[in-house]
């Protein structure tokens, strides 16, 4: 038994030990800002100055709180000072593991505070110290004390780039730095692929400056930012990163232009075969469009033919005898310098061709290997061009050098992540992206298709299109879209989508919704405006007596006639004085309706009763008592 609770405590101690081990010390980074207005005295105690009423601690002659500090809990302790905002910010590393904690300065100096809202002023200097205290243990922590000196630590405001310019070799940035002005500002600027920033000298600023960056590279993305100062303190933070790119160019260079005569014994016709490099982005300086090819004999220029490609490849029938030949790409901007070639067709070509040819599959790479007879000319490259068996227009180049006879191509891709992106009324938008195939992936090609009530369409993707757009659709009608890929074993299908065209376009809605609303809102004030006139003509008012006083007397089932006679008693009535009561005869409308006597007159000594029966006359006017509430009527006969 006692082996037992000796391996059971050695366990446990081994537990609490790891447990130990594997506390790890959390870091945070925490930040606090206080204004002027937050600041609080702590009454006799004029040392002191706080941002909450809990924080006037006992403080020596020299201003210092006399609190147990901890400054390892607060580490890289870093303050600045805003001139416009009239606050400081401080931020530091908390290292203690409190998850949930308040935060609160203490200012204290060993000269007196007048007025604790003014000292967060230019020339203010005092000593800061930081107090945590968590919320759920109640347990305090205090830094260091630290000298603030307001004037070394005033950061400017952080600049907001307002405009940017572009040209084909520079930027002209514009910018503002608040109301209060700054006296120097700098810029940092990098191209899209670059790791490391440019910054520019110290530059004189006001409010608003701004500054012309030269020497950039044309069609190329750049990152800007811009940090200002005063004439002391600190650098403002960074502002936000703008990115701006830069426009087109003229190409800078001239495509490297290569050839060779291909001529048929048997019919001695000759073709001339001229290929030329893609330009390198840095030269291309733009978005290259197409080539423009032109070539004719030197002793016939009249004979001369220019006609633009997209590819980098053209194939033209020449004659035995001395051409020139000018090619030269061009963007949106213009053309690049020509590359010209003076070439004698009728001489045999130096270059000969390779002696062997073969491709093989490893995975998803795809090799070819040659085989080359040396000769006297130096072969600097080779130009390797594959296509599709069905696509021979979108071809694709690899240029490797002279003294190597083995290539790797790209690898082989294979169609991923197809999506619908957009949709109308009369199309669809789909878009997919490409991906490196998995070895065991061997897929010849893959077409597009888009199956309809009413038609079907197919086309085939290569790896230069990502996206497709079906036009002339059939509106509100169901259309699905598939992904065939082609093997040798067969097709299979890749993706698929199910889309709806919309009955309206978002325009159209438009068009259809605004004259609707507008028509509403017209026709909602013309009733607000005649309400009045409508309810009188139309719905006219009819008065309910059930909302009237008398009304609700004449309709009391308990008032009406039953055959029964009732006398008002004015036995105990006592008459100071006399009043007035008009006296009406009703007249009976048949012979079987009852008459209701007129109601019993009294007066002071008298007491009269009038016959119903009496003749019709004009109203008569008698004296009447002033009757109390709690008279009631007696039924008689």
């Amino acid at each position: 038994m006692s082996c037992r609770r000796s391996v059971c405590v050695l366990i446990c101690v081994f537990c609490f030990c790891c447990a130990l081990g594997n506390v790890k010390h959390t870091f945070s980074i925490q930040e606090l800002t206080v204004s002027q207005k937050e600041l609080m005295d702590c009454g006799k105690q004029k040392k002191l100055c706080v941002t909450s009423s809990d924080d006037c601690l006992y403080t020596a002659s020299d201003g210092v709180p006399q609190v147990p500090r901890t400054p390892e809990y607060f580490l890289n302790t870093s303050c600045h000072y805003l001139i416009q905002e009239e606050s400081l910010t401080c931020r530091w590393t908390q290292t203690n593991n409190i998850k949930s904690q308040t935060i609160s300065f203490i200012f204290s100096r060993a000269k007196d505070f007048n007025h604790c809202p003014s000292i967060l002023t230019i020339y203010s200097t005092f000593n800061l110290t930081i107090k945590s205290k968590s919320i759920f243990s109640q347990k305090e922590q205090f830094s260091d004390i630290y000298p603030v000196i307001i004037r070394d630590i005033i950061q400017a405001p952080q600049p907001l780039i307002s405009s940017v310019d572009v040209t084909d070799s520079s930027i002209n940035v514009t910018w503002t730095s608040g109301e209060n002005p700054v006296t120097k500002c700098k810029i940092r600027y990098k191209c899209l692929n670059s790791e490391s920033w440019t910054e520019t000298a110290d530059l004189p600023s006001s409010v608003e400056s701004q500054f012309v960056i030269e020497g950039l590279q044309a069609f190329s993305v750049y990152h800007l930012r811009v940090s200002c100062s005063h004439r002391f303190g600190r650098w403002s933070d960074w502002s936000n990163e703008t990115r701006v790119k830069t426009s087109e160019s003229l190409p800078s260079a001239a495509p490297s232009l290569s050839y060779y005569v291909d001529s048929d014994e048997n019919s001695r016709n000759q073709q001339l075969v001229l290929l030329w490099k893609a330009l390198d982005v840095t030269d291309a300086q733009g978005l290259i469009q197409g080539y423009e090819v032109s070539y004719m004999p030197i002793k016939q220029p009249s004979l001369k033919k220019t006609f633009h490609t997209t590819h980098l490849k053209v194939i033209v029938p020449v004659r035995s005898e001395e051409y020139e030949v000018s090619v030269c790409a061009y963007n949106s901007v213009g053309c690049s310098p020509h590359r010209r070639l003076t070439l004698d067709a009728s001489r045999t070509h130096d270059v000969p061709a390779l002696k062997s040819l073969w491709v093989y599959s490893d995975g998803a790479s795809l090799w070819v290997c040659w085989e080359h007879e040396f000769t006297v000319v130096n072969v600097s490259e080779f130009a390797i061009e594959w296509s599709g068996t069905t696509d021979r227009e979108h071809s694709r180049w690899e240029r490797v050098t002279g003294s190597t006879f083995t290539a790797r191509l790209p690898a082989l891709l294979d169609l991923d992540r197809f999506r619908l992106v957009n949709v109308s009324r009369s199309s669809v938008a789909v878009q997919w992206t490409w991906r490196e195939a998995e070895p065991s992936v061997s897929v010849r090609q893959y077409r597009l298709v888009l199956n309809g009530p009413l038609e079907t369409r197919t086309l085939t993707v290569f790896p230069n299109k990502q996206q497709h757009l079906f036009l002339q659709l059939h509106p509100n009608t169901r259309y699905s879209i598939h992904i065939h890929g082609e093997t040798t074993a067969g097709n299979f299908s890749k993706a698929s989508l199910d889309v709806s065209t919309l009955l309206l376009d978002y325009d159209e809605m438009l068009r259809f919704a605004i004259p609707v609303l507008l028509l509403l809102l017209v026709f909602g004030v013309f009733s607000v405006l005649t309400r009045t006139i409508c309810r009188e003509y139309f719905f006219p008012f009819v008065a309910n007596p059930r909302y009237s006083l008398i009304g609700r007397w004449l309709l009391d089932p308990h008032l009406q006639g039953n055959g029964s006679i009732c006398t008002l008693k004015l036995d105990r009535v006592f008459l100071p004085e006399k009043s007035v009561i008009q006296l009406e005869r009703r007249v009976s409308l048949s012979d079987h309706e009852d008459v209701l006597p007129l109601k019993i007159c009294a007066s002071a000594g008298r007491t009269a009763v009038e016959d119903a029966l009496a003749p019709s006359g004009l109203p008569e006017y008698v004296d009447l008592p002033l009757l109390p509430e709690s008279l009631g009527y007696v039924q008689t006969g």
